[in-house]
């Protein structure tokens, strides 16, 4: 094997400039001395004989140079060239100078001459079949021998006719002219070699300046040996000296070529086909010229020649031998060719049989229509997906093998295609299976009839019906509750919204269970549950088949009522308080229930838009006194899951009217806003029924706005808190369930309020919303955590956590984001790849253009996101392949359902291998108990967080679990 060893040296061409101008310096003083004839005769010989010896060892030095460069048979070539210069070097040294030797009449030339012809004729022409060149296998080069001989017996053939036998009847020659034959033919079968080898080593390999150089140096020896033969022709010996200065030329040329730099850059040669097939022509154009000579010397004579009937017959044996090595590469080639067709056709039928294989087994059916709607071809996998057998479609028309519906769309779809070639469209059709069964399929059309392999319309058929039954089920836990399975908050509205756009009576009325939180603290959360579940179907019970019953959350529930004026509904409402004094049985206890409901009805919405009608739109906070809110279940450090204590620093809605705490003035009379301030009404009046005592209903009066006067103290509070640092963070730890270490934390705001104690989240998160406090205090949170997290990983050995902090939508709404982010990531050190930013779906269903730029200029900070609340939403399939999202976290009412209703398990295993198969984590929130940690690990889930690790803590018991590696 051969290796080039050279190292590139960008001052190496310039090197190689002043090395030539050096060689043709010393070359011109040899010219300028010899052609001056200064000194006489016998100075002009020994200038040019010392000048030959000198450019010789030059050459033979420059070879060896350039040997170091390769090993292998690359250096043994370069070696063996130098070293047939140097000794065709000595030789012409010796017949020039007649050096005198004692005892020896003709001095050197004996002794030097036949090492020189040796040099010359054995050692240069194995020097370059020794050359390794992948672009001209040996037999080729030994053909380029027979060539280059053909060439020189010819041109002898024709200067002995035309001038070396008109100069041999003038004056006598012995044998020993007739061996200085061999030189030039010698020169000229190495040029020849070269010549062929130098067009196709720069074809190939788009280099060898140093053979040209190499062939451009032999072709002068040849000159020079033709001028020799012709001074030993005329017996002039004078002119020797000038004679052999295109020698000294020609070592110089070789001496430049070894010494140039080998920068691979030179531009491949691409010849013409026609110089080729010339190039093969020329060996025999040179006997052709040769045998017409011959035969000329014969018609002018009358007489034949000895030495023209044995060149005749030199040139039949290497036309002889030039066809047996033509024809062994010949049969070299044929088998070669076989070999490849052989390979090639079994690697065509692999490649044939894999694609049959993939196609077979693929879960999309492939057919292709030709232009006139005919099927030409249908894939195996049409009998797996579709039950058909593939053989009754080819042949017939595909729009006669399905719905008319169906045929309609494809012939449309086709049509939009079939103006530009190459295009491709996708839509969504229903297919019938053979069992009669309906399947949802995307079937994407591509437009291939101007490829010649396949001249038609190729569709690719997918059944999509899981893909369709997921994003219904997720759509159906976008607007129904999981564990009641009544409508949620979302679809609530929106039927109200559209009885609104009706016209008629709506009234709505809002439930809240009273002292739902003691049944969860002394019976636990699954008879809460339990008594959710049976308070749900009671509700069902008492309206009509056209109203509409609700969860809002915890234990809050709605009713939409149609078609009722006030007093309708109170009756509605008052049978629901009696029919829940029956006790409800939760096991083996009986629990009495007891409810505040409020109504509100279309009667008491404003009828204007003025300023005025505006202002009351304003309504009272959730709770209207200390010891009401100590009711709800939703506080910092309860252990109730209805409290969510793992809920997200910022909400997951952007609309402040999904808050009912919240305070607004509705934009808009449009029926959404409508319903949603109806909404509004009747949580106040269910509020005024609690205030009472409980267990009673009441309908909403404009006067019960006046307890807004407390919540507009606690946005006042809040800003003062914001300003003033008053806020805390905790830390709940991210669990790996595979190693059972914390390995992050997601960070969540605390506010210890100096009068009202720790505040819930839920009752200023909101507030901060609808103020545009959000912003200031989303920077102040993640410059927080970011720090906190640095000062961990110094202080862990450099072991860095994971740090999650929530964005909300309101967030995304400023263009400035991704920069706020950075700066934050500069200004506390903290690596981008340990933070990870969580969002709720309603980021991927909103301005979703502008928030998908967001997310890809986040993206590029390096970070990582992640959807928070996965399953509670509706978010596209199509939206989670488009977002560059890493992350889902799977809401806690699909965690709290493990191993207690089945249908929620699949859901959740559902939505951890959607995360695996789009290549993302996934997160689960709300771990209580083991058996809730067992069902996620064995369904794959990666990481969690939950009270069965750790509730939310402050920085100082987050580090200790973080810095000691606890397993937890």
């Amino acid at each position: 094997m051969t290796v080039d060893t050279a190292v590139p040296d960008t001052r190496a061409a310039r090197r190689w400039a002043r090395q030539c101008v050096a060689v043709g310096v010393v070359l011109a003083v040899i010219v300028a001395l010899v052609a001056s004839g200064a000194g006489g005769p016998g100075t002009a010989h020994t200038v040019s004989s010392w000048g030959l010896l000198a450019m010789a060892g030059c050459a033979f030095a420059a070879c060896l140079w350039r040997s170091r460069g390769f090993t292998g048979r690359a250096r043994w070539a370069w070696t063996v060239i130098g070293t047939g210069l140097l000794l065709w070097g000595a030789g012409q040294f010796s017949w020039l100078t007649r050096w005198p030797v004692a005892g020896a009449p003709d001095g050197l030339f004996p002794v030097l001459g036949w090492p020189g012809v040796i040099g010359l004729a054995v050692l240069l022409p194995a020097g370059l079949l020794i050359l390794p060149t992948a672009s001209q296998p040996l037999v080729n080069r030994l053909r380029s021998i027979l060539d280059g001989l053909l060439i020189a017996v010819s041109l002898a053939l024709v200067a002995w006719v035309f001038v070396i036998d008109q100069q041999l009847e003038s004056s006598a020659h012995g044998p020993g002219f007739h061996r200085t034959l061999v030189f030039p033919l010698t020169d000229i079968v190495l040029a020849t070699m070269v010549a062929y080898m130098l067009p196709l080593q720069r074809r190939r390999h788009g280099c060898g300046a140093d053979l040209a150089f190499l062939g451009t140096g032999l072709a002068a020896f040849a000159v020079a040996d033709v001028g020799h033969v012709y001074l030993e022709l005329i017996r002039q010996y004078d002119s020797a000296p000038m004679v052999h200065l295109a020698s000294a030329t020609g070592y110089a040329l070789i001496v430049m070529g070894a010494l140039r730099p080998r920068d691979g850059e030179s531009a491949p040669l691409d010849l013409p086909p026609g110089v080729w097939n010339g190039a093969v022509l020329v060996p025999y154009l040179a006997v052709l010229a040769a045998l017409g000579s011959s035969v000329m010397f014969y018609a002018q004579t009358g007489q034949s020649h000895t030495f023209i009937a044995n060149t005749r017959s030199l040139l039949i044996l290497l036309i002889v031998g030039r066809q047996l090595l033509t024809q062994l590469e010949n049969r070299a080639l044929t088998r070669t060719l076989e070999s490849r067709v052989t390979e090639r056709t079994a690697e065509l039928n692999a490649r044939e049989q894999r694609f049959h294989a993939l196609i077979r087994h693929s879960s999309d059916v492939v057919t292709v229509i030709d232009a006139d709607g005919m099927i030409r071809y249908q894939s195996e996998s049409m009998r797996r997906v579709f039950g058909y057998p593939p053989e009754v479609f080819i042949g017939r028309r595909y729009t006669d093998l399905v719905d008319a519906e169906v045929a309609m769309r494809l012939a449309q779809a086709m049509r939009q295609v079939a103006a530009r070639p190459f295009a491709h469209v996708t839509l969504e059709v229903v297919h019938t299976h053979r069992d009669g069964g309906k399947r949802p399929s995307e079937v994407i059309i591509t437009n291939l009839v101007d490829d010649p392999h396949v001249a038609g319309f190729v569709l690719n058929t997918r059944d999509i019906s899981d893909r369709k039954e997921l994003q219904e089920q997720l759509m159906h836990e976008a607007y129904h509750d999981s564990l009641t399975q009544l409508a949620n908050r979302a679809l609530f509205r929106d039927r109200a919204g559209s009885a609104l756009s009706a016209g008629g009576e709506v009234t709505v009325l809002h439930l809240d269970l009273d002292g739902f939180k003691r049944v969860n603290d002394s019976l636990g959360h699954l008879a809460g549950d339990q008594l959710l579940v049976q308070v749900a179907d009671r509700l069902r019970g008492c309206v009509r088949d056209g109203d509409l019953v609700a969860r809002f959350g915890a234990d809050e529930f709605g009713v939409l009522l149609l078609g009722e004026d006030e007093s309708g509904a109170e009756r509605v409402a008052r049978r629901i308080l009696d029919d829940l004094e029956v006790p409800v049985s939760v096991g083996a206890r009986q629990i009495h229930v007891r409810a505040s409901i409020g109504l509100a009805g279309t009667g008491k919405l404003p009828e204007s838009d003025s300023p005025g009608d505006h202002a009351e739109q304003l309504m009272l906070p959730e709770s209207d006194s200390p010891g009401d809110r100590a009711e709800q279940p939703m506080l910092p450090e309860s252990d109730s899951p209805g409290d969510r204590p793992e809920q997200p620093m910022l909400p997951e809605s952007d609309s402040p009217g999904d808050l009912p705490e919240q305070p607004m003035l509705p934009e808009s009379d449009s029926p959404g806003d409508r319903a949603e301030q109806l909404m509004r009404n009747a949580d106040l009046a269910m509020h005024h029924a609690k205030a009472g005592g409980g267990g009673a209903d009441a309908c909403y009066r404009p006067r019960m706005r006046e307890g807004l006067v407390e919540r507009l103290e606690l946005e006042s509070d809040l800003r003062a808190a914001v300003e003033n640092g008053d806020l805390r963070l905790h830390y709940q730890p991210t669990v790996d369930l595979a190693t059972s270490e914390v390995i992050g934390f997601e960070a969540l705001v605390r506010w210890p309020h100096p009068a009202r104690g720790m505040i819930n989240p839920l009752d200023f998160i909101p507030i901060a919303e609808a103020t545009g406090l959000i912003v200031p205090l989303g920077r102040w949170v993640l410059h927080e955590a970011c720090r906190q997290a640095v000062e961990w990983a110094a202080a862990g050995d450099g072991r860095p956590p994971k740090m999650s902090v929530n964005v909300s939508v309101r967030q995304f709404d400023r263009a400035d984001l991704a920069e706020m982010v950075a700066a934050v990531l500069a200004e506390t050190g903290m690596p981008a790849d340990r933070l990870c930013l969580e969002m709720t779906e309603s980021v991927l269903m909103t301005d979703t253009e502008a928030n998908l730029e967001q997310l890809l200029r986040l993206k590029a900070l390096g970070l990582t996101l992640a959807i928070d609340d996965f399953g509670t939403g509706y978010s596209s399939l199509a939206y989670l392949r488009r977002f560059p999202v890493d992350t889902l976290k799977i809401d806690r009412s699909f965690v709290e359902r493990l191993g207690v209703i089945a249908d929620d398990t699949a859901l959740t295993d559902t939505i951890v291998r959607l995360g695996k198969s789009l290549g993302m984590a996934t997160v689960a929130e709300g771990i209580e108990e083991f058996g809730q940690l067992a069902a996620l690990r064995e369904m794959g889930c990666g990481y969690a967080q939950g009270y069965y690790f750790s509730r939310p803590v402050p920085a100082a018991e987050a580090g200790r679990l973080f810095l000691e590696g606890a397993t937890v």
